[in-house]
Order: C-alpha cells, then sequence, then structure tokens
C-alpha cells in the first residue's frame, strides 16, 4: 500500500530552514506527483494534460504546494526541489 503522504525529495527534508516538517505541512501523494513535475520542468498545462485533470486544478494544486513548502514562487520551489 502507498504512503498516504509525502515529503518532497529526500534532499530537501535536509534543509530543515527551507521546508517545515511539521505533519500539517505534508503533501499528499497528489501533490507529490505534482511538485516532482513542476521541479522536472513542465508548465501547468503540460502537468494538467499528463495526470488527465483540468489546467485549473494543477494551477490549484501548485499552489497549495508553494503555500504548504513555504515558497513564494514557483521558480523559487524548483530550485528548492533540485
Amino acid at each position: 500500500m502507498a504512503e498516504r503522504y509525502c515529503l518532497l525529495p529526500e534532499p530537501v527534508t535536509n534543509r530543515r530552514h527551507l521546508f517545515p516538517a511539521e505533519p500539517a505541512m505534508l503533501l499528499t501523494p497528489t501533490e507529490c506527483r505534482v511538485a516532482e513535475l513542476v521541479g522536472a520542468g513542465y508548465s501547468n498545462k503540460e502537468i494538467a494534460a499528463r495526470l488527465g485533470r483540468a489546467e485549473p486544478t494543477i494551477k490549484n494544486q501548485v499552489a497549495s504546494i508553494l503555500r504548504k513548502l513555504g515558497q513564494p514562487t514557483r521558480t523559487r520551489l524548483i530550485a528548492a526541489l533540485r
């Protein structure tokens, strides 16, 4: 059975000053997948097509990821995920 929540990625969990480690700040499995694709450089439109979801849904999920991981912009999130 898959994990219910995750922190992304392994190197990021070592940088606690970038990402809060409280349980309430964990990403859902869907948010983890979206974060992986954002980190790989995909646009919201490309992520939506890959996951079979609407683009506004992906936009909301990216906003949620940014908020949960304390990153102000998508660019900062991508840099932190690398």
